[in-house]
C-alpha cells in the first residue's frame, strides 16, 4: 500500500512540474497571436505583415509538436530554449511590425 502511494506521490509531483512549462509556452503563443489579431482588427498591421506573422506562429506550433513528438510528449530543456527564442524573435517581429510606418486599412490610429 505504501508502494503504491509513494509511486501516485511521485507521478503528481512529476506532472505538476511539467505542467507550467507547457502552460508557459502556450500562453506566450496564446498571447502573440492576440496581439496579431488586434495589430491586424486596429490597422497596425497590414494583411501581408499578419499573414507573415501568423505564419511565424504556425511554424513555432510545428516545431513543438514535432518536439514533443520526439521526446514522448514532453519538451527537453534544449527544446524549451529553442521554442523560447523562436517566441522572443516573433515578438519582436510582432513589435516592429506594429510600430512601423505601414497601416492596413482598418487604421484606427490607437
Amino acid at each position: 500500500m505504501r508502494k503504491a502511494i509513494m509511486a501516485m506521490l511521485a507521478a503528481t509531483v512529476t506532472l505538476s512540474a511539467a505542467l507550467p512549462a507547457i502552460a508557459q509556452v502556450n500562453l506566450r503563443q496564446l498571447n502573440q497571436e492576440r496581439r496579431t489579431d488586434a495589430g491586424d482588427r486596429s490597422g497596425k498591421l497590414t494583411r501581408a505583415e499578419s499573414a507573415r506573422l501568423k505564419a511565424q506562429q504556425r511554424s513555432i506550433d510545428r516545431l513543438e509538436a514535432r518536439q514533443r513528438a520526439g521526446h514522448g510528449g514532453r519538451l527537453t530543456p534544449a527544446d524549451k530554449r529553442m521554442i523560447h527564442d523562436r517566441q522572443a524573435e516573433a515578438d519582436r517581429a510582432i513589435t516592429h511590425q506594429k510600430h512601423d510606418s505601414q497601416r492596413g486599412r482598418n487604421h484606427l490610429k490607437l
